[in-house]
């Protein structure tokens, strides 16, 4: 009996040891790096986000002038208002050409249509959606290009399009290249109204 009694005692205090390893464990964990400590960082952050948002708020404006400056983009680049384009090479001061122009130069990536489609993917025994690219209505697939078109006004004043992989400078009105100053020179009125300064 005596011996029965020491075998359950050394089970009990074996037993309260590691309750009170698992005890010191949890703990530690809600203090540091378990959910605990994640949930109690969370509320940290949200905490100090709020405080931030009441003292210091997004400025509130009735108008901004990037906004309207960039619906006027937009219009005149839709309209196809009267420009001037001017095409470089990279390293070398005066553009090797300059053309009459009508409205802003179209990147050679610029697409109708989605240049991407979603299907039905495997993957190491994984299914789920991706994409992939899509043809184009031409039939060949869009890469990476420095290239762009400009449609540029000839002397007889019909339009045709100029493609170039250098660099374009286009600004919205006649101009001219100053090779004195190595630079563009607006002539006369800018070729839309563009608002300045409310």
């Amino acid at each position: 009996m005596k011996k029965t009694i020491q075998v359950r005692t050394k089970y009990l205090v074996l037993s309260g040891a590691m309750i009170g390893v698992l005890t010191l464990t949890a703990g530690a964990c809600d203090d540091g790096g378990g959910d605990g400590g994640q949930t109690k960082e969370n509320k940290q952050q949200a905490q100090s986000t709020n405080s931030l948002v009441t003292n210091q708020p997004l400025p509130h404006f009735n108008y901004s002038q990037l906004r309207q400056n960039l619906k006027e983009i937009e219009t005149a680049e839709a309209n196809g208002v009267q420009t001037t384009t001017f095409f470089f090479n990279q390293g070398v001061q005066d553009p090797i050409d300059s053309c009459p122009s009508i409205g802003a130069p179209i990147p050679t990536t610029d697409q109708l249509s989605n240049p991407q489609q979603t299907t039905d993917g495997h993957y190491n025994g994984n299914y789920g959606l991706t994409t992939i690219g899509q043809m184009d209505p031409t039939g060949v697939y869009t890469g990476d290009s420095t290239g762009t078109y400009v449609m540029c006004v000839g002397g007889n004043g019909k339009t045709y399009a100029s493609y170039w992989e250098g660099y374009v400078k286009t600004v919205f009105a006649n101009a001219t290249w100053d090779k004195s100053t190595h630079s563009v020179k607006v002539l006369g009125d800018p070729s839309f109204n563009f608002t300045g300064k409310k």
